[in-house]
């Protein structure tokens, strides 16, 4: 087994992060420290670098995880330098919250699991200094995602239900009631998915420019849709999930490739589950050539599982989409 997937936390440790979270208030960093302070000009470049490496993040450039390592190396030496004012310090958190949380996106991306674990988790530490609520929730939301992507999903329950306490904008909320919705609905709880995918469009609805923190400003209801759909499809409902899915990927932004391929392999499978052999190998080749374009390692193996599953299938569409994967992927897919 690769020792990147052995995660960190275990189940109570993970539950008790967000739970500790939810009941203690911020603490303030109430007292300018002595020595020389921290250069502003330094912190205000920092901070608008930090928001471009994210957009950059969302992106296939595959060298940004360097450039978000180093700029988060410096946030983090600076804060351990301990000359800076309260209101600076808060700050300082803030830019060390917005990059680690970045960083542990890219190693989930590459199955990188216990590392990105860390990240959350000194995202979710970050930001509690720095006061930001929603950033907080918004990590917690991606140790609940990953122990549902992981199969652990009644550990997410109990995550985004810490989570949510404490946001504070709907766009937040919205997010995490998708994740408890998607992590209910593993568990074959058809209510429980139900209102949190209702919970989840009231939220959404709420959503303004103005309210809305750049972490989850990428939130809309392409990604409502497309989870529901893999909702449907979990709770055995294939053409209810075609039709939510379709729907999701119709109106999500080109630039989300990693996003995109998950969404093409959940489409994949519900048209496998309707019996449409075409549309499925169809499906399966266009997430695994989105897939490798993004070059996330989760998005791959995910594509490349579920063409492996079908190895055994007849169908010309399915004979031929084995072929093409083994010629894109070589050594790693199965004859």
């Amino acid at each position: 087994m690769d020792r990147r997937s052995f995660l960190v936390l275990s189940s109570s440790a993970l539950i008790e992060v967000a739970a500790d979270w939810a009941r203690i208030e911020p603490r303030h960093l109430s007292q300018a420290l002595g020595g020389q302070q921290i250069d502003e000009e330094l912190l205000r470049w920092l901070e608008q670098r930090s928001g471009e490496l994210r957009t950059l993040a969302a992106g296939t450039h595959r060298q940004v995880s360097g450039l978000i390592d180093a700029h988060l190396n410096t946030a983090i030496d600076l804060i351990t330098q301990d000359r800076y004012s309260s209101a600076m310090g808060r700050r300082l958190h803030a830019v060390a919250a917005d990059l680690a949380h970045c960083a542990a996106w890219l190693r989930f991306d590459a199955d990188r699991h216990a590392d990105a674990q860390r990240h959350w988790h000194a995202a979710v530490h970050a930001a509690h200094q720095a006061g930001d609520r929603d950033l907080a929730a918004v990590a917690l939301s991606d140790l609940g995602y990953q122990a549902t992507w992981l199969s652990r999903p009644a550990d997410a329950i109990k995550v985004l239900e810490h989570a949510r306490s404490r946001t504070r904008t709907p766009a937040a909320r919205s997010l995490l009631d998708v994740r408890r919705a998607r992590a209910c609905a593993v568990l074959q709880d058809h209510t429980g998915t139900g209102r949190a995918l209702t919970s989840a469009e009231n939220e959404l609805d709420r959503m303004r420019p103005q309210n809305t923190p750049p972490v989850v400003s990428w939130m809309s209801m392409a990604d409502v849709n497309a989870d529901a759909g893999r909702c449907w499809l979990d709770l055995g409902d294939p053409g209810r999930a075609g039709t939510a899915i379709d729907s999701g990927l119709g109106a999500l932004d080109p630039r989300r490739s990693r996003t995109r391929a998950v969404f093409l392999t959940y489409r994949a499978e519900g048209s496998l589950r309707n019996r449409d052999a075409s549309t499925a190998a169809a499906d399966a080749r266009a997430a695994l050539d989105t897939a490798l374009a993004s070059g996330a390692t989760r998005c791959i193996d995910l594509a490349s599982t579920l063409i492996h599953r079908l190895g055994d299938r007849t169908e010309q569409p399915m004979i031929e989409l084995g072929e093409y994967a083994r010629e894109r992927l070589g050594r790693g897919m199965p004859a």
